[in-house]
């Protein structure tokens, strides 16, 4: 969250690799802790493996351009090259956010795979009404 965060208000116009129209399904922290919370509560979900993401599949970009909206900022202009190495894209986002390169880079390595859930499982054992993308971002950005 705080990459992107720190890519969306500091760059208005973007160059990016392919990744920025990756699938993922970002979940709220909070739905998380609901998830984790509930596993403990719940004996018949020891030893089982869950997936868990939020109600809608996103993309980067899409993530991206939702956090504009929540901030109040204009929207980005994004173009996607169709190759960039997460080599250099690791070491621009170390220029330009400051989050550690720890961190961020294995994230940047990472980009390139979908994350989006291919069972729902859990929602038998803890079905939670999920926070959308923009719900979460409110509740990050209110927090920091």
């Amino acid at each position: 969250f705080l990459m992107l965060k720190y890519l969306v208000e500091r760059l208005p116009i973007m160059i990016c690799p392919r990744w920025i129209d990756t699938k993922i399904q970002p979940i709220a922290v909070k739905d998380v802790l609901m998830y984790l919370t509930g596993c403990l509560l719940k004996p018949e979900t020891a030893g089982k493996r869950f997936d868990i993401g939020g109600p809608v599949v996103l993309t980067y970009r899409d993530m991206m351009q939702q956090y504009t909206e929540v901030v109040g900022i204009p929207r980005r202009i994004i173009f996607r090259v169709p190759v960039w190495s997460p080599h250099l894209a690791s070491y621009w986002v170390d220029l330009v956010t400051p989050v550690s390169s720890g961190i961020a880079h294995p994230l940047i390595e990472g980009l390139k795979n979908e994350v989006v859930c291919l069972d729902y499982r859990i929602d038998r054992y803890v079905p939670i009404k999920r926070k959308s993308f923009k719900e979460a971002v409110k509740i990050a950005v209110s927090g920091e």
